[in-house]
């Protein structure tokens, strides 16, 4: 039991490590004393500006392929637009960030919708932000709290085939789903280990008929729940190996699902009933955020393990061979 407790905090903590400040990615002096601040409301910055990459965190596309990068470090939070080759296109700082900086601050999980629009979940003041396609701020919902429509420390962004929005509320362990306008539509999820409940859920992601695949970080699992917020099935591990601080999620048109194994520092594919299609290990490393594009090519951000300077943004084909690499500076302490 003792041994148990002691990986159960080893995994919170990495868990906050990795997904706002990968061993440096914020500062070690954050309290509660520290005060929000915006980081220059709506300014766009377009053009080869901000490559390479700070500390990329959660990816997601469009329909054109094109890649966002939630990227942070040390007080600043942006999201970076790529092309599919990896040439930067924009990037848009709307992000609330405290002084000194929180490693909660900054963006989280992303989706993108048919139009383009881009939303956001923004740690640093417990709010989803809707963005136009050229970055512009449409609209904020959400505040700090546990009831229905608030939100504590939101993490996973999805988008269902109708346009509604789905967050993973790590803090309150459950999940809420949105209007593409703001309005709250259902809460679903609570606190417990029972197998229909959460606790801490992080990734999010739906398939073309509305099902959606959360990862329950504490749990140590991926569950699959129907657009009605049922439970359906759960999944605890692939090949010999159970999922080990598992943050991310994303399903291919076909409905098959990769999971970004972090601590097992590997890429696992199942198919919509669970089965396992393939698992890519090594030069896996720590994979924090996946996406995989129309084409099934599967983009990862991933960190040396153990720590070292850098990360990077990495494209695999649909076999899992290594296309291209784009390189973070994100530095060690």
């Amino acid at each position: 039991m003792a041994k148990n407790r002691v990986l159960l905090v080893l995994e919170i903590v990495l868990l906050v490590a990795m997904s706002a400040s990968p061993a440096g990615c914020g500062s070690s002096h954050a309290s509660s004393q520290a005060t929000p601040r915006a980081t220059a409301s709506q300014r766009l910055d377009t053009g080869p500006l901000g490559l390479p990459l700070y500390c990329p965190d959660r990816i997601t596309h469009d329909q054109q392929g094109n890649i966002y990068v939630g990227d942070k470090w040390s007080g600043r939070a942006r999201i970076i637009k790529l092309s599919p080759n990896g040439r930067e296109l924009a990037e848009w700082h709307v992000f609330t960030v405290h002084d000194p900086p929180l490693v909660t601050d900054g963006p989280f999980g992303l989706a993108v919708d048919a139009q383009g629009n881009i939303y956001v979940a923004d740690g640093g003041d417990n709010t989803i932000k809707k963005l136009s396609p050229t970055g512009q701020l449409l609209a904020t919902w959400g505040k700090t709290g546990s009831a229905p429509g608030e939100l504590s420390w939101p993490q996973g962004v999805a988008l269902d085939p109708q346009g509604n929005i789905y967050v993973s509320d790590f803090n309150n362990s459950r999940i809420q789903k949105f209007s593409s306008t703001g309005t709250l539509l259902a809460v679903f999820g609570n606190t417990g280990s029972s197998i229909e409940q959460l606790r801490n859920p992080v990734g999010i992601a739906v398939d073309t008929q509305g099902n959606m695949y959360v990862s329950d970080i504490r749990n140590h699992r991926f569950v699959k729940f129907s657009p009605d917020g049922k439970f359906l099935t759960a999944w605890s591990g692939a090949g010999s190996k159970s999922f080990s601080s598992a943050k991310d999620l994303a399903v291919d048109s076909a409905g098959n699902v990769y999971i970004g194994d972090g601590n097992n520092h590997r890429l696992v594919k199942l198919s919509p009933t669970g089965k396992v299609l393939a698992i890519w290990e090594r030069p896996m490393e720590f994979v924090n955020g996946v996406t995989v594009d129309l084409q099934g090519n599967v983009y990862i951000t991933a960190y040396p393990v153990p720590h070292r300077e850098g990360g990077e943004v990495r494209k695999l084909s649909p076999s899992g061979a290594v296309l291209a690499t784009w390189s973070a500076t994100c530095p060690v302490g």
